[in-house]
């Protein structure tokens, strides 16, 4: 099985080429406030972002979404999955599973192994797991792409097999990343950046070069 790479928080055309050109197997688009990579489901219905990426999994991104959001946002992309960063409970995790008919990526913050205990009531609700840097509670406060790593030898003991990991990820640390959690696949945004929602094409294909390399020669 091989390592899915997942270039998130693309806002622009230019930034599904550079990351398609560079082998990314998913992009995310984030529909949810407060982000510099913020994606407006309108600009992206004008600028056909769902034809651009037709050959690769396109994933809305969500914080605690309204059905009418959802709806409209997911089809500005023709959404292939789905991933939530919010406060979503099982229930509702089901919910939008029913009302989409799609998978669904559930996001947890990393703080303790309390925050892995978490991921026990989800099991039935949705697909996949993200493990990422703990946002603030604060009010409004940006929930994901907080270019942040949390403490991997958290997930020494996780028997999941279907997580990906996010935080503070770039060409120097992946590497670590990949050998602490082996998880299925890695989720990156700010760290393939050379400004905050300005993806660098340079960044994206040495990152991916990067990561799919050692894993290749260590776990394929």
């Amino acid at each position: 099985m091989s390592l899915k790479i997942k270039i998130c928080g693309l806002s622009q055309p230019e930034h599904i080429i550079m990351s398609l050109r560079s082998g990314a197997d998913m992009l995310g688009f984030i529909f949810a406030s407060p982000s510099p990579r913020t994606l407006n489901p309108r600009f992206a219905r004008e600028n056909n972002f769902s034809d651009l990426a037709n050959n690769v999994e396109r994933i809305g991104v969500f914080v605690d979404p309204e059905n009418s959001h959802l709806l409209r946002s997911i089809k500005a992309i023709d959404a292939t999955m789905i991933q939530l960063h919010g406060y979503e409970t099982p229930k509702r995790c089901s919910e939008i599973k029913e009302i989409t008919g799609l998978p669904i990526i559930k996001a947890f913050g990393v703080g303790s192994k309390n925050d892995l205990e978490k991921t026990n009531n989800y099991f039935s609700s949705v697909d996949y797991f993200l493990f990422d840097s703990k946002p603030s509670n604060t009010p409004n406060a940006q929930k994901g792409g907080l270019n942040k790593a949390f403490e991997w030898n958290l997930l020494e003991e996780c028997n999941l097999k279907n997580f990906f990991i996010s935080g503070g990820l770039n060409i120097d640390n992946v590497i670590d990343a990949i050998t602490q959690t082996k998880p299925m696949g890695i989720d990156v945004s700010s760290g393939v950046e050379k400004k905050p929602g300005v993806k660098d094409e340079k960044l994206i294909k040495d990152f991916i070069k990067t990561a799919q390399s050692f894993y290749k020669e260590n776990y394929e």
